[in-house]
């Protein structure tokens, strides 16, 4: 199931007034609503590492392409670190069962490439 919770612009200053304990969240498009990403860590934190600039512009790098848009994230706190990693787990095999595929990003950030958005 996916996380139930409207979009939030992503943004440094969106971000940094999030908690940073753990939880699963989703990136992906605000208009469109597509996930493009299904992560798990402190949440704070997870959405700072996506960003090269942390943050800074409203562009996100996908495997080198940039982009200009409306991305946003969504999370859900889970307490702990294996509750968080459990529902990823969840999630995502959720996703691809009603997809056939994972997320975009998951599909590349479980070739080993480094992800930013």
């Amino acid at each position: 199931m996916s996380i139930s919770k409207r979009w939030s612009k992503y943004n440094r200053q969106g971000i940094l007034s999030e908690p940073d304990s753990y939880g699963v969240y989703e990136i992906g498009d605000i208009e469109t609503g597509a996930v493009l990403y299904i992560g798990e860590g402190k949440i704070r934190s997870a959405l700072l590492m996506h960003s090269p600039d942390g943050g800074h512009k409203n562009q996100v790098s996908v495997i080198g392409t940039s982009i200009v848009g409306d991305y946003g994230y969504r999370f859900e706190l889970t307490g702990t670190r294996e509750k968080a990693k459990h529902r990823r787990h969840n999630m995502l095999a959720e996703f691809k069962k009603t997809f056939g595929s994972l997320p975009r990003c998951n599909q590349h950030a479980s070739s080993g490439e480094k992800i930013y958005f």
